[in-house]
């Protein structure tokens, strides 16, 4: 990803942070798209527009405390400069439990997560995705925060291969990281496979006064005859094959900070020997005669549910309370929807900075669901951008992404579902995809995937 803050901002990060870290937050980048960007005691709900934007810019965020029209007009209160955006487009205001929005007989539909409005009133959640025109707009119980620019914390502070973009929800986790950093106490973090995890200690590390060294092991790569030596190292000679002394990742790590990964991977006599390490900060090489004594801060990970292991005894109660000294979650990809369309473009500005996402193609991605997070993304923005590529276009088709259902929802949606019916469907609508997934009775995106799972292309249905 590209970097897009300067040297001269790390002086926003807290004060236990060494991270070069971009916070501009000041309420004139928010000002100049014609946003509120006042500060906010309380939290207010409203709308932040996450495409169309470019991933070094502030959003666009509008407070929603009472009824607000959305449309190109001057009179609308959400003013989009949209041409397929009505003048008059729809009307938004507050509920009991969120925001309720209705179209005001726009030309060309307002969608919640996909689906049309139509003529009815529909309730938005917090974290609900609403589309008029090319424009997306995402439903936030807070806007404050929401008119900065995305966090970028730069590859080499992080010892990394890419910097890291991240928008609010993420950049909370990462100052909560920077703040308990000087702490003695190890951490937990928590996060679907893919979402971060590692980012997360890194930062811990980064943050820290005197980083020392960080070494980073995944316990569901390590074999259990080999655990000792990995964690504990072994002396010159100590078993067949041990032809120079190792120093095993507790004292390569002495000093700084030792990252376990999946540690909910271990068994249980292998947890026993994890937890007597960390206990004591002492380990015993193999072929030693004595311990050795290492100062390391352990940071754990995992993508399981502990607390269900410990009930089950597969996972030790005393190695949980030991780990979880501090607990981070980090947030799955698809509660970042802003964040999705922010690391998609960075990626295209990586591999092909020619390429340029339609909104068929963002409102996609943005709701997706994203088993597997930032790697399926890379996955699919991969697979859409060799796509495009090959084709010689300009821009990114939703034809050109992969599958973004999960693996174990690959099977057709509905049974009665065949070619001829999307074909048929898409024939009724006037070759318009959301009119024919909305006459089948799905969302646009499940209606795409449900052709690609056909090998059928929505632009070559249209006129057949």
């Amino acid at each position: 990803m590209r970097n897009t803050g300067d040297d001269t901002q790390d002086q926003h990060l807290p004060q236990t942070a060494s991270v070069a870290v971009s916070r501009t937050a000041t309420s004139t980048a928010a000002g100049k798209h014609g946003g509120t960007v006042t500060q906010h005691p309380r939290p207010t709900r409203g709308l932040v527009c996450i495409f169309p934007r470019r991933m070094d810019e502030a959003a666009r965020v509008w407070t929603v405390q009472k009824p607000a029209t959305i449309g190109r007009s001057h009179q609308a209160v959400v003013r989009l400069d949209d041409q397929k955006v009505s003048r008059l487009h729809a009307e938004v205001e507050p509920g009991q439990q969120g925001l309720v929005v209705r179209d005001r007989g726009s030309r060309h539909g307002t969608f919640v997560n996909g689906r049309p409005v139509g003529t009815q009133d529909v309730k938005l959640a917090d974290g609900d995705l609403m589309r008029v025109g090319d424009s997306l707009l995402l439903v936030v119980g807070d806007v404050a925060g929401w008119d900065a620019p995305p966090r970028s914390i730069r590859a080499s502070a992080l010892g990394l291969h890419r910097d890291v973009l991240a928008g609010p929800r993420l950049a909370e986790v990462i100052d909560q990281a920077a703040r308990v950093a000087a702490l003695d106490y190890p951490i937990l973090v928590l996060g679907e496979s893919g979402s971060g995890k590692e980012i997360i200690a890194r930062v811990i590390h980064a943050a820290r006064p005197n980083p020392g060294p960080f070494v980073g092991l995944n316990m569901a790569a390590v074999p259990a005859s080999l655990f000792e030596a990995e964690l504990f190292g072994h002396e010159r000679g100590a078993f067949t094959g041990a032809n120079v002394a190792r120093l095993g990742a507790f004292r390569e790590a002495n000093g700084g900070v030792l990252f376990l990964d999946e540690v909910a991977d271990l068994t249980f006599d292998l947890q026993a020997k994890l937890l007597r390490a960390i206990d004591l900060q002492r380990v015993r090489p193999i072929g030693a005669s004595a311990d050795v004594t290492v100062k390391v801060r352990v940071v754990a990970a995992t993508s399981r549910n502990l607390h269900a292991l410990c009930e089950s005894d597969r996972f030790r109660p005393d190695l949980y309370y030991r780990l979880a000294g501090v607990v981070i979650q980090v947030p799955p990809l698809r509660e970042r929807r802003d964040e999705i369309l922010l690391l998609a473009l960075g990626m295209i500005a990586d591999d092909s900075p020619g390429l340029r996402l339609t909104a068929d193609t963002a409102e996609m991605l943005a709701t997706a669901p994203w088993k597997g997070n930032v790697r399926n993304l890379r996955r699919a923005m991969t697979h859409a951008i060799s796509s495009a590529v090959a084709a010689k276009r300009k821009d990114i088709f939703p034809s050109d992404l992969p599958d973004l259902q999960p693996i174990e929802a690959m099977a057709i949606d509905s049974p009665g579902l065949t070619p001829e019916r999307l074909r048929a469907a898409m024939l009724r609508a006037d070759g318009v995809a959301w009119r024919a997934a909305e006459e089948l009775g799905m969302p646009r995106s499940t209606f795409y995937n449900t052709c690609k799972r056909f090998g059928l292309k929505p632009r070559d249905l249209r006129g057949r």
